[in-house]
């Protein structure tokens, strides 16, 4: 009802208008008044419709948002909340939810989502009849554990009561078109109508275009002579075109090796053909090294044998031992080997200070399997690379391990070629002139041959910019020593600095070195904070001061 002011001047407003007028004004009501029962449908879903993501290096995190974004679009209101910072007693509570979860290591979930995990696995009462879930999993097919987090959470919310809505869905490395399938799926339901969607709900990441530049150098960081047993190695890249490349401190690169050509000429002379494209794919698409539980399953059909799974098979094996019937068709290979996957390095340099140029900072893996020595596949393509060498990679986007404001004070933890982000940060806050205090924590095995960019770090302390840095170098005297055990040394001014709202920043392996700090960490807060870690915790990664960047 309007109110008696209101009233006479709508009659009086009436009187004075045309028939025209009346008309269109009854047709300009009539939307209004359907636009506002539109509202009441989507406010009947707000709230009920839930989206958790579970992200190591920011994938699933950038899915979820785009989701999300896309979901308001298709007018669904869709509640989105990382799984660290979701409340689990508010599982019960669900009608709709979707979760987005990657898999690492051996088929284990992302440490954002370890306590959503272990939750529903552990809790023995819990029952979520009134759920309807579907879950969307990231992985990598090279790897054994292939999507199997997701798989695990998809598995126990059916075996607690929850309703399936929408099957298991699950992504490779280029997961934009599946994932698109997924999402399409989902606003299908929500609209009850079948194949609606017609547009492209996701586009290919523009962060993934091809980038070419040029080997400027290649050193060396180890001192050999000195007694050194690694090998990790600085390379500078040269961009050919600098307006194409945009990027921030945190994030990586991107870089699909390619075949030694010594490996895919024995392939070649295998099948005693030559042929140019066929050389091509073997050399620059297909992955011939560590070959995946899938292709070998692939090729047990095509050669109608059955091939052990209990050792690593490299192509050139495969065929030696198990032989096509027609070794003339390397044509069958094509249709069921994997793609070459791009591996990520974090980048070492800034962009205002760097201009044109990457750095990434390499270690070349070596490992043995039947007493032979071999080498990690990219790591190994990339320490042979020399100066004038064309390389292409993509810019991945890390929103997950970016700086804070310039006047916040910062810890940086990063042994080994966890140092390689911090590289990038330092001389990003030096170049801005940050206000922000900068602490780094360093370690390796030898001091005189393993200090990774010595120089550098020496000047930064030199000139302020460092305000302090704790070295642990673990071979150089008869007890090990670590970073975790700088920590733990440096115990008292350590948690002052993040009770008065440092950021803490840990980068690098994440077995053992990221839960060896972590641990020391918890115990530092707790007997010297005198406060539950849990919760300090908790409280730093709402805030996004707590922050790693581990493989």
């Amino acid at each position: 009802m309007l109110s008696e002011s209101k009233n006479k001047a709508f009659i009086e407003f009436i009187k004075n208008s045309s028939k025209e007028e009346i008309i269109w004004m009854s047709g300009f009501l009539s939307g209004i008044i359907s636009s506002y029962e539109n509202s009441k449908k989507l406010i009947e879903f707000k709230e009920k419709i839930t989206l958790v993501y579970g992200t190591e290096t920011g994938n699933a995190k950038n899915l979820a948002f785009s989701i999300v974004k896309k979901a308001k679009n298709k007018k669904l209101q869709i509640r989105l909340i990382s799984l660290d910072q979701y409340r689990l007693i508010d599982l019960k509570k669900e009608n709709y939810f979707f979760i987005i979860i990657s898999t690492h290591g051996e088929g284990e979930p992302p440490s954002s989502a370890k306590s959503f995990f272990d939750f529903i696995h552990q809790e023995k009462d819990l029952r979520l009849d009134n759920m309807k879930y579907s879950v969307l999993a990231l992985g990598d097919r090279s790897y054994p554990f292939f999507c199997k987090a997701g798989e695990d959470v998809d598995r126990r919310l059916h075996e607690v009561g929850a309703s399936r809505l929408i099957p298991l869905h699950k992504c490779d490395v280029d997961y934009e078109d599946k994932a698109e399938e997924w999402f399409t799926k989902v606003v299908n339901f929500f609209e009850n109508e079948k194949g609606k969607i017609q547009e492209k709900i996701f586009k290919k990441n523009v962060n993934k275009k091809k980038i070419d530049g040029t080997i400027l150098t290649n050193i060396l960081l180890n001192d050999k002579g000195r007694g050194s047993n690694k090998e990790i190695h600085h390379i500078e890249i040269l961009i050919k075109n600098p307006d194409e490349v945009n990027y921030e401190p945190g994030d990586s690169v991107g870089i699909i090796a390619e075949n030694p050509s010594e490996e895919v000429q024995k392939i070649m002379n295998f099948f005693q053909k030559k042929n140019d494209n066929m050389f091509d794919f073997f050399k620059k698409k297909a992955n011939i090294f560590h070959l995946s539980s899938n292709v070998l399953k692939k090729y047990s059909g095509l050669v109608k044998k059955d091939i052990p799974y209990d050792r690593e098979w490299d192509l050139f094996d495969l065929l030696k031992n198990f032989p096509m019937e027609n070794q003339n068709q390397p044509e069958h290979l094509v249709q069921i080997m994997d793609p070459i996957k791009p591996r990520l390095y974090s980048i070492s340099s800034s962009p205002r200070v760097h201009d044109s140029e990457i750095h990434i900072t390499v270690s070349r893996h070596q490992f043995q399997i039947g007493g032979k020595i071999k080498y990690g596949y990219c790591s190994d393509f990339l320490s042979k690379l020399k100066e004038g060498d064309i390389l292409s990679f993509f810019i991945h986007k890390n929103y997950l391990f970016k700086l804070p404001e310039s006047d916040k004070d910062i810890i940086l933890i990063g042994p080994g070629t966890g140092i390689a982000p911090f590289r990038s940060f330092l001389y990003e806050r030096e170049a801005i002139g940050a206000s922000g205090k900068n602490w780094l924590f360093f370690g390796d095995q030898h001091f005189a041959s393993d200090f990774l960019y010595q120089t550098e770090v020496q000047n930064w302390k030199k000139n302020g910019v460092l305000h302090r840095v704790s070295l642990a170098f673990s071979r150089d005297q008869e007890e090990k020593i670590y970073v975790q055990d700088k920590i733990w040394e440096n115990r008292q001014e350590f948690f002052t600095w993040i009770e008065n709202g440092a950021y803490v920043y840990i980068c690098g392996k994440k077995k053992p070195m990221s839960i060896d700090v972590e641990n020391t960490i918890y115990r530092v807060i707790k007997e010297i904070g005198r406060t539950s870690p849990e919760f300090f915790i908790k409280k730093m990664k709402e805030c996004g001061r707590y922050l790693k960047d581990v493989y």
